[in-house]
């Protein structure tokens, strides 16, 4: 099944995102290979902008000509998580070279920062992408929602480690800078796939729905799933709507979905004929 409404304008957004990410990993892992050898500089940067450009023009050719990707790594949480994990060997490598084993780790560490950022965003596509592909009938009942974050404090970190970023810069401890740079723009990465942040009116109006395979959460650029069988209990505690499912219970207070109790309704009543073999639908 595939949602056509969704996934025909996430699929070339995630074309250009897992190229990005495709494309700093090759290179990465390249120059990472020639500091082995402790070659020259001029080598290693060769060797990285090359991969650079060899791994962003295979990651464009794969997402193409495999139209199954998106929801084939979104399918799982291992396949999703290994995305942004993948930039594990660039932090060991800027390890050594900090304990002297290698030279060069500016170019790794900022190659690796892509990687990480990268990496993210092709997870949250590929999630997103794997949600529409698996709900594309119509919901059984629709709620405005409000997604958690304070955006306010938000800005404040972002505008902290941009500081300590550049602050860095100017001591000319490259290193720091780059890590702390990375930061802010991974921040602003999640900041935009959690719904915390919003860029004008673009984006869909972040929404509850409920479908037979679960409960999905829309954010303006991003949407996840709550499957039904992951849900043991789902409760009311005082002005909190609380969906149990183990380590990872899903919570709603009243300021991010108003009608709490009529939502806690509407899913038990979905989730019992969904047990009891009927169409969940109204």
């Amino acid at each position: 099944m595939t949602d056509n409404r969704h996934t025909g304008t996430a699929k070339p957004a995630f074309r250009f995102a897992f190229a990005g990410y495709v494309g700093p990993l090759v290179g990465g892992l390249a120059a990472i290979a020639v500091t082995l050898t402790e070659s020259t500089r001029i080598a290693v940067l060769g060797t990285a902008a090359v991969g650079l450009l060899v791994g962003a023009l295979v990651g464009i050719v794969l997402a193409r000509r495999y139209r199954e990707l998106p929801t084939h790594l979104g399918r799982s949480w291992l396949r999703r998580v290994s995305l942004p994990f993948s930039a594990t060997p660039f932090g060991v490598a800027v390890g050594a070279a900090l304990l002297g084993w290698l030279e060069f780790r500016l170019v790794v560490a900022a190659l690796g920062v892509a990687v990480a950022v990268t990496g993210y965003v092709v997870m949250r596509l590929a999630e997103s992408c794997y949600v529409d592909s698996i709900t594309d009938d119509e919901p059984a009942a629709t709620w405005q929602w409000e997604p958690p974050g304070t955006p306010k404090l938000d800005a404040v970190v972002l505008a902290v480690w941009l500081l300590l970023g550049a602050a860095n810069a100017t001591t000319g401890d490259w290193l720091s800078s780059i890590v702390w740079t990375g930061l802010a723009i991974f921040w602003v990465v999640t900041s935009l796939a959690e719904g915390r942040w919003r860029v004008g009116s673009l984006g869909e109006s972040p929404a509850i729905h409920v479908h037979d395979a679960g409960l999905v959460k829309r954010r303006p650029y991003t949407r996840s799933l709550v499957r039904w069988s992951d849900i043991s209990h789902v409760r009311l505690r005082e002005d909190e709507l609380v969906l149990d499912r183990g380590l990872f219970d899903v919570r709603f207070e009243r300021d991010q979905l108003a009608d709490l109790e009529a939502a806690r309704t509407e899913i038990e009543r979905h989730r019992q004929s969904l047990r009891n073999g009927a169409p969940g639908t109204s």
